[in-house]
Formats: structure tokens, sequence, C-alpha cells
């Protein structure tokens, strides 16, 4: 595997109006699938439902607001500069819980099919209306298991 670097102005940004805008970083496709990283700019109210990854770790990096997050049926509160490891196979969801956009990064390990699934949802979105039962469909294409509402 080679060395490779991003820049931040020439990334992927997947728009999901009115909840999350969505940047692939560092694909997996560039990492051999060792990894894969990506960004949200979380609006205020806003989480994912409660999931399941099951062959991959995933690590949140707090950047900008206030979340929740719930690892394993635990709640935690994070501020800018916290981390958040949940281990393959876990229970986990997030919500911004402040006033303004939030913004995290997170990285997959190993990349799998994130990547994919999350272009999955942004082409469907464009097709359809993006419920929750075409979210859990893609998702479990994927590798995902929607398993509850978010937080």
């Amino acid at each position: 595997m080679k060395p490779v670097t991003t820049r931040y102005k020439d990334v992927d940004a997947l728009d999901f109006p009115g909840a999350i805008t969505l940047r692939v970083l560092l694909s997996g496709s560039d990492t051999d699938g060792s990894q894969a990283i990506f960004e949200d700019i979380v609006e205020p109210g806003v989480g994912p439902g409660r999931h399941v990854h099951h062959g991959q770790d995933e690590t949140f990096f707090f950047l900008e607001g206030s979340f929740d997050v719930e690892i394993d049926g635990t709640r935690y509160h994070m501020e800018p500069g916290d981390v958040g490891f949940v281990p393959r196979e876990t229970v986990h969801a997030f919500k911004n819980v402040g006033t303004t956009r939030g913004r995290l990064r997170y990285v997959f390990s190993p990349a799998l099919r994130m990547e994919e699934m999350f272009r999955a949802l942004y082409v469907a979105q464009g097709n359809e209306a993006l419920t929750e039962a075409v979210m859990a469909d893609i998702a479990q294409e994927h590798g995902q298991t929607f398993v509850g509402p978010p937080l």
C-alpha cells in the first residue's frame, strides 16, 4: 500500500438537506480497505437511528458542537476534543444536542462498504423519499443494521 493524502477543499460532500452534510475524507479504496474516514456536519436535533456495524469498528472524533452518543445502551455527552470508540457488533447512535451545527469525524476499520452505503443513501434521496424503511434496506445491503429509533 502506498501513502495517500487528501485536501479538504477537494473531497466529495454528500448533502442530506436539513440533516447532515457528509464528507468522504479518505476512501477505503485508497487504503486497500484498511480504513475509511468521513466527516459529518450535523444540524441541531439530528442523528441517525440506533444501528450496528457488523464487521468493523468505528471511532468518533467530536470537533464542534455538543453531542449525545449512546454506545451499548449507555449515553455519553460529548464536546469538542472528545473521542468515542464503538466496537463492531455494538448498538450505537449519536445526536447533535446543541443549538448550532455540530461537526464530527469518524473512522471505520476496516472500511468494508461504508462509502458505498453512504453514496447509495445519497442517490436514493434523489429518487424517492429517504424513509426509515429505505435506509434500513440500503444499510442491510451494505452490512449494517438499523435496530431502533434515533436518540
